[in-house]
């Protein structure tokens, strides 16, 4: 595949060379090639202001802008601004899947009355029984004990407890968590109905199971299960709690019974962000 000739990487290769190169002119010429790159930076300083402030609270801070002090070596000093253009491509990545988590969400509910507040996730205690994730957002956000917890249109858990700075997430998949689901095809044909169905967490910890379906139920692996579940924040329900993964007959009752498995489609214990639908008072 060929690549394009002008990349943003490489205009900003070029530019960090052509200030380097202009510290070692005399005074004048290096005034006159300096305002070049400055009135690039100038011309895209707006819109980047905008995405950082966008993205502050999803995304960690990122080290500062390399010196180029005049006079250094020259090597090093490419050297930094290539870790640096690295950097910020990394920020592109991660700013990218925040747009794309939050245009799920916007595509699958009217959330009125409802703020997104984005939160980074500070750590997880490995507990597979009660697995709690701890967000930096609390009370002074808004947050408050029984709140969902989502990222894109995955459901994530419910926070049980805060402090001012500060959440705990228990996820969806702790020990004994029943829900009230509805399971319908990823692609609505017009004519299949959502399914009602109870799932409960399996033994391992890191699926639901259901036992509800006769053998001639239309439950297939690929279905989405959505949250139906009266317990929960009203605005939770219709959020994705997993996809089917496996749908074939009981192993007691094979000609009975249909034996469902549902896995989460986010990796839940490993997410780095998240976002907690908190009321509008």
């Amino acid at each position: 595949m060929n690549r394009p000739p002008i990349t943003p990487k490489r205009i900003l290769i070029a530019i960090a060379v052509l200030l380097l190169l202009s510290s070692q002119l005399p005074t004048g010429a290096a005034t006159a090639i300096a305002s070049i790159p400055r009135a690039f930076v100038g011309f895209i300083s707006k819109p980047a202001t905008m995405l950082q402030r966008m993205s502050a609270t999803l995304r960690p801070g990122r080290a500062n802008a390399p010196d180029f002090t005049p006079g250094g070596d020259l090597a090093e000093q490419l050297a930094q601004a290539n870790v640096y253009i690295d950097t910020l491509e990394q920020e592109i990545l991660e700013l990218r899947d925040v747009s794309q988590s939050l245009a799920q969400i916007d595509a699958l509910l009217d959330l009125g009355g409802i703020r997104l507040i984005g939160a980074n996730v500070l750590g997880f205690n490995g507990d597979l029984e009660n697995p709690i994730l701890t967000i930096g957002v609390g009370e002074s956000s808004g947050l408050r004990e029984g709140l969902a917890v989502v990222w894109g249109a995955g459901l994530v858990g419910r926070v049980v407890s805060t402090s001012a700075q500060t959440a705990d997430v228990q996820l969806v998949t702790a020990a004994g968590t029943k829900l009230q689901v509805r399971i319908a095809k990823p692609v609505h044909d017009g004519v299949s109905e959502p399914l009602p169905a109870f799932i409960q967490v399996a033994e391992d910890g890191r699926s639901f199971i259901t036992e509800d379906f006769a053998v001639d139920a239309p439950v297939q692996v690929g279905d989405l299960v959505h949250l139906a579940d009266d317990s929960w924040q009203f605005r939770a329900r219709g959020f994705i709690v997993g996809v089917v993964t496996e749908a074939g007959d009981h192993p007691d009752r094979p000609y009975l019974n249909k034996f469902v498995v549902i896995r989460p489609t986010l990796p839940l214990p490993s997410l780095t962000r998240v976002a907690v639908l908190v009321p509008v008072d």
